[in-house]
This record gives C-alpha cells, sequence and structure tokens, in this order.
C-alpha cells in the first residue's frame, strides 16, 4: 500500500474526529444555555450562546480549510468563552444557593482540557 495515501488517510479521519468532537461540545453547550435561558436569563448565558455559536463556525473552517489557523483561532475564543462563563454561572449559582458545595471546580477544569485538546488538534490539522 501507498504511504502517502495511509498518512492521508490518518490525517481525513483526524480531522474528522477533531470536528466531530467539536461538534458535540458546541451542540451539547448550545442545548444546555438555551435550557437555562429559558429559566431566566443572564447576561453570562448570552456568552455562552455566542460562543457555543463560534466553537460551531470552527467545523466549517477547518473541513474547508479556511486559510491561516482560523479553525484553532475560533474553538479557541469560543472555547474560551464557553469555559468562563460557565465557570461564572457554577461560581455565582453556587453563591446564590449559599452552598459551595454545588461548585465543582474538577468539572470545569475538565472542560477546559477538553477545549485546549480541541484548539491543539485544530492547529495540527
Amino acid at each position: 500500500m501507498n504511504p502517502n495515501l495511509v498518512d492521508h488517510t490518518f490525517y481525513v479521519a483526524w480531522a474528522i474526529t477533531a470536528c466531530v468532537l467539536a461538534l458535540l461540545f458546541g451542540l451539547l453547550h448550545l442545548i444546555a444555555v438555551i435550557g437555562a435561558m429559558r429559566k431566566g436569563y443572564r447576561p453570562s448565558q448570552l456568552v455562552m450562546l455566542v460562543c457555543s455559536i463560534i466553537v460551531l463556525a470552527a467545523i466549517p473552517a477547518c473541513l474547508f480549510g479556511w486559510p491561516g489557523n482560523i479553525d484553532a483561532l475560533l474553538m479557541a475564543i469560543g472555547g474560551g468563552g464557553v469555559c468562563g462563563a460557565a465557570f461564572y454561572n457554577g461560581r455565582s449559582a453556587a453563591e446564590k444557593a449559599g452552598d459551595k458545595s454545588l461548585f465543582h471546580l474538577s468539572h470545569h477544569i475538565v472542560r477546559l482540557a477538553f477545549v485546549l485538546v480541541l484548539v491543539m488538534n485544530f492547529i495540527r490539522v
């Protein structure tokens, strides 16, 4: 088998995998923020909504090969905004309820690590 064909197949599979993971991340946070906005509006939810859409915009940027690292930049901006808004929402909800045990720092660390992995993959792809 031609080694160039194997490398190209791996590259395409890697790009599709990164895009599917970004799609899941963006859609799950979009669904979560729409559900939260139905209960009551907070400005940080608008940030999460817009940043979820920016994450989803990184997918066609990756698949269609927009110039530069636009896809990684969109993923970093969108993912960072989602992480920041989620952190703020979690912290303010815990303070509002008066129960610090409602804030789960490990959940936010995992979310941020996932965003960083996606950004690194978009840079590589």
